[in-house]
Formats: structure tokens, sequence, C-alpha cells
């Protein structure tokens, strides 16, 4: 595999055939593509925690997840010009205000930019992004500083790096996971596929204890 420059990323962005197409938008502005990779911005959709009793939560259990997942976030709209402060060692899933389309022979992970990380603002802790992927990508922020930390939409909070994937026989690589084509920040989705033996496993392991 080999990283995309600044030259490659515009010609891949600039591809007339969709099947070996790179679509990242808006791009608000051209110098958001440095010599390699994008630099992408934090949208208006925002997850947050709540602190509040839960017995536990336990993502094996495919019939009390999503009634646990309701009582501990609180989703939230920010408006334009809008702030959200991040208190030290508080967690909320945000979402790029860029759509992303993958093709299938293209690999993507998110980083944080160096200028916030000096703050204590971590970006994007599930910073894999599977070929064939197409959605908005959800962000986990965790701030690890002692001081609060101002959010606003629109600011440049991460980037993208992107790979070519060698093709195995001749058959590419293509994204089939839980999150489709979304544009808002998204909770966690376990049991989200009609079977996911990895978690009907562990539930069985527990009712077994």
């Amino acid at each position: 595999m080999s990283v995309l420059n600044k030259e490659k990323l515009i010609e891949r962005m600039n591809e007339t055939n969709y099947v070996k197409k790179l679509v990242v938008t808006p791009l608000l502005s051209e110098d958001q593509i440095g010599p390699a990779s994008i630099d992408i911005r934090l949208g208006s959709s925002i997850i947050i925690p709540r602190k509040t009793y839960a017995d536990k939560q336990d993502v094996t259990e495919r019939d009390t997840i999503r009634e646990v997942e309701r009582r501990l976030y609180e989703k939230r709209r920010l408006k334009y010009h809008s702030r959200f402060i991040l208190h030290p060692n508080q967690l909320i899933l945000g979402v790029t205000l860029e759509y992303l389309s993958l093709p299938d022979n293209l690999f993507c992970t998110i980083a944080s930019r160096s200028s916030w990380g000096r703050l204590g603002l971590i970006i994007a802790t599930a910073a894999a992004v599977q070929p064939g992927y197409k959605g908005c990508l959800t962000l986990e922020l965790v701030n690890l500083s002692e001081s609060p930390i101002a959010l606003y939409p629109g600011l440049l909070v991460g980037q993208l790096v992107f790979e070519e994937v060698a093709e195995k026989h001749g058959e590419p690589a293509h994204y089939s996971g839980r999150y489709d084509c979304p544009t808002e920040a998204e909770l966690p989705k376990f049991f989200a596929k009609k079977s996911d033996k990895e978690m009907e496993f562990w539930g069985q392991q527990g009712k077994t204890r």
C-alpha cells in the first residue's frame, strides 16, 4: 500500500469514472488538501453521553442494549456560530461536515491535527475507514487536558490519510459494516446486523456463568 499525495488525491477526486472516484464534499477551501492528507471539519450533529445511573451497559444483551443506549445518550444539533464546551475527561460523538465516498481500492485513516492534540483534544479513537464506505464519519472527541475546550461547527479538527489497497485475485475489498451512509453522529450499533455471531457468542458465555 502507498499513501496518496496531493497530486494523486486531486486526480482521484477529479476522476469521471465513479467506480474509481474519491468523493470528499463539501470542501470549503482548496487548502484542506494537504501534501498527503485532506483536512476535515466538525459538523453540527453531536451525541453527548449522560451522567446517569445504569445497572450496566452490556453490549452482548440484544434485548436491552438499545434501551440502555437511549437512556445514556443525548442527541443535539449545533447551530452555525454556536459553541459547545468540551470539559476535561469528557467524551462526545461528533460528525464530519464532509460526506465521504471511497472507491473499493482506497482505505482511509482519521488522524488528529497536531495543534488540537497539543491542547489535549483527541479526535477519532476508531480511525479506520474501510474501502467502499459512504457517509459522514462519526468522530470520538475526548478532552484529555485540565481545561475546557470550546468547539464550533465548521472547525478543522482532523485529517484523512488515504492508501491504495492491493486487490486479491482481482476482487476488490468492499465495506459491509454496520454504518451505512450516515449523515449524522451515530450511536454504537451492536447487533445492527441480522446475525452478529461475535456478540451472540459472548452473550451466551455470560448466561452460563
